[in-house]
């Protein structure tokens, strides 16, 4: 039972103090259990997984001293001070929560004592630690991952708040279904929720899935426009678009704009993907995702949220073509390859003067309009006529399967190329 003294937050009055104690987290349970020595480790997870608990729990069974910083409230004075105690003194163990937070100098300034194991450093960071940690400090430290946990964990995480609250609260197995998959796998977000929901309830009463629903509608959406969810969450909306799955592309586009997400932003990665992965299977798509950019900045926020619904839909409905795409990777490969000396025949330069004329300039090249819109011509240099590349290989997907039997049946004949 809580004591009546105690106020603080749930999930921290009944943060679990031995490994045995913690719900879920098998993997990493697993290989904690192989560091018998202090070790400096960097935990990466979302939030609410576990990595405060961890370091905590590890403070107790190295029997280290457990000093408790913030990247964002801490700098390379604290640190030094830290250092000094600990050549003083003895190992401590630091707990810097948020580590991705410290800047490269910052955290040069932990190698030293890591290195000599006078600073044991648990770092917790919600980024991927290859893109925020810097190479120095990850190669002194062991990376653990720790997951979101699964809903049938998440139950009996909530099972246990429920028993430490006073009094105890009735909850209905629809409020706690509710609570699971609104929270996401979040631990502390979830006994958070449930200790703001019963106390707003009248006590004695059983907590419906009713009073949860009104309960969050209150609260505001969790996205962070910053960090690594944010990566993840447009990743998610571009391959449900290139995917060809609308209802999934709106789920995530509505997930964007309701934790706040900039639309441009998604305009833009729009149009990308317009050229990327439609391209000329459907060439309506690049105009439409340029159009719906100007409609958004000249209409805004809400209803641009309509625009790029139309947007998305239309481009995750479309048939998709990445050829163009390949096209100009391969070329750019072949050009940096051979380099770019390569020498223009007179025939394809421009002749804007009496001299460039003299000098050739121009000279043999058929202008296809003449000859019904298309002649044999060779268009490459000359060093690359006899075995030209071909980069550009039109798929049979929507509108270019025309663009494809046109190239065919103008080139195959004249030049080899094959597009079929």
């Amino acid at each position: 039972m809580d004591s009546l003294f105690d106020r603080s937050p749930l999930p921290h009055r009944i943060r679990p103090s031995t490994f045995s104690e913690v719900i879920g987290q098998e993997k990493a349970k697993f290989q904690l259990q192989k560091f018998r020595e202090p070790v400096s480790i960097i935990l990466y997870g979302p939030p609410g997984t576990g990595k405060t608990t961890v370091a905590r729990i590890l403070g107790k069974i190295w029997n280290l001293p457990f000093v408790e910083y913030n990247a964002v409230t801490t700098g390379v004075a604290d640190i030094k001070k830290l250092l000094e105690k600990a050549e003083s003194g003895g190992s401590i163990l630091l707990f810097l929560d948020e580590i991705h937070r410290f800047s490269s100098s910052q955290q040069d300034s932990l190698l030293k004592g890591v290195e000599t194991g006078r600073l044991v450093l648990v770092g917790a960071t919600t980024e991927n630690p290859a893109f925020r940690i810097t190479r120095p400090l990850l190669s002194r430290c062991q990376v653990l991952k720790l997951d979101p946990f699964e809903a049938h964990e998440m139950k009996e995480i909530l099972s246990r708040g429920i028993s430490h609250l006073t009094p105890s609260p009735s909850v209905s197995e629809g409020a706690r279904e509710i609570l699971v998959r609104y929270s996401g796998g979040d631990a502390r977000k979830l006994l958070s929720l449930l200790e703001g929901l019963s106390l707003s309830v009248e006590p004695g009463t059983e907590i419906s899935g009713k009073d949860t629903e009104v309960f969050l509608e209150s609260r505001v959406l969790e996205y962070d426009q910053t960090g690594e969810s944010h990566y993840d969450v447009i990743s998610a909306f571009i391959k449900s678009v290139r995917g060809s799955d609308p209802d999934a592309a709106l789920f995530y586009l509505a997930l964007m704009l309701e934790g706040g997400e900039d639309p441009i932003f998604i305009a833009r990665r729009l149009i990308i993907l317009a050229s990327e992965d439609v391209g000329n299977a459907s060439v309506y798509g690049l105009p439409l995702a340029v159009s719906g950019l100007h409609a958004l900045e000249a209409i805004g926020m809400p209803e641009g949220r309509i625009i790029l619904s139309h947007v998305t839909t239309f481009l995750a409905s479309c048939p998709k073509s990445n050829a163009s795409y390949k096209g100009i990777s391969s070329a750019s490969s072949f050009v940096r390859e051979r380099g770019t000396a390569l020498n223009i025949p007179n025939r394809l330069k421009n002749a804007p003067t009496h001299l460039h004329k003299k000098e050739g300039a121009g000279k043999g090249y058929k202008y296809p309009h003449d000859f019904g819109g298309f002649t044999d011509f060779e268009y490459f240099p000359d060093d690359l006529s006899e075995n030209p590349p071909q980069f550009y290989r039109p798929t049979r997907n929507g509108m270019e399967a025309k663009l494809r039997e046109y190239l065919s049946g103008v080139w195959k004949k004249t030049k080899g190329k094959d597009y079929e």
